[in-house]
């Protein structure tokens, strides 16, 4: 009997290295597309978060949304755009962090319980709830058949629910507790998001970015909205962001494997230099 704990440390040390530095966005999009094709696309929750991926560094980035919005505002003054683009890249940069830990520990938990999610002792390691609902998508891919509408948004939800609470709740408010810009402050916690696969002129408008809460609720409407308009167009829908390849939307699978195999070669090469 292996030990789990060590089992899933290791498996989190591995998407620690798949998924790259904070930079590698397009890493995490291409983990996060193989899990959901890989659960015979029962497991949804990593394909929105592919999307929410994708949206934040069309957004939040210096160059994004936002970030234009930021240099229209001040472009009387070098000096204050450059001050509050800043600003803006700080909170960038705690964003694609928060994003990371949603993608490894995606990874760990999907990987760790498609092998030991039915071992007695894992509830201590994975979220009761949360190990529940992947242990149905686990079942559902072995057969190969797809979970029910009821069933699939209810493993969405355990997922979401477990990564906004768990992860992104305190790396969100550590980003806000640093803040000492007040029309910064605003403008990052009252984004206008807005997926590629949402319906014309629709938008979420947050009160407070940093609510859980309304996380949570906007993230089931994300949801509601996908399932609304078919998960195949959903995932298509990842082009219009224009930040991955081409070959990754005519072949997922081949891309991530190939994104493996890259990320073991270099740290194969980083060895032999260490030696």
């Amino acid at each position: 009997m292996p030990d789990l704990h060590d089992v899933y440390e290791k498996l989190k040390a591995e998407g620690e290295v798949l998924a790259g530095n904070l930079m590698d966005i397009r890493h995490r999009v291409a983990i996060l597309t193989h899990i959901y094709i890989d659960s015979g696309r029962n497991h949804a929750f990593s394909q929105i978060a592919a999307h929410g991926a994708l949206w934040g560094l069309s957004y939040f980035e210096a160059g994004g949304s936002l970030g234009r919005l930021v240099a229209c505002r001040y472009c009387y003054s070098a000096r204050e755009k450059a001050f509050r683009l800043g600003i803006l890249r700080e909170f960038s940069e705690a964003f694609r962090r928060v994003n990371r830990a949603v993608c490894i520990d995606t990874y760990a938990n999907y990987e760790f319980t498609k092998i030991h999610g039915e071992t007695p002792g894992c509830e201590d390691i994975v979220p009761p709830n949360l190990l529940d609902a992947l242990n149905r998508v686990h079942h559902a891919s072995r057969n190969n058949v797809a979970l029910t509408a009821k069933e699939k948004k209810d493993v969405f939800e355990q997922s979401f629910r477990c990564e906004q609470e768990l992860t992104v709740a305190p790396g969100v408010k550590k980003a806000v507790s640093e803040f000492e810009c007040k029309i910064m402050r605003w403008l990052c916690l009252h984004p206008f998001v807005r997926f590629t696969y949402f319906p014309n002129f629709r938008y979420f408008v947050f009160r407070d970015f940093s609510n859980t809460d309304e996380r949570i609720k906007k993230g089931l409407r994300a949801y509601d909205l996908a399932e609304r308009v078919g998960w195949d167009r959903v995932y298509g829908a990842m082009e219009y962001y224009g930040q991955m390849p081409r070959e990754f939307f005519s072949d997922p699978a081949g891309h991530f494997a190939g994104l493996r195999e890259e990320v073991i070669r270099k740290g194969q090469i980083a060895s032999r230099l260490e030696s």
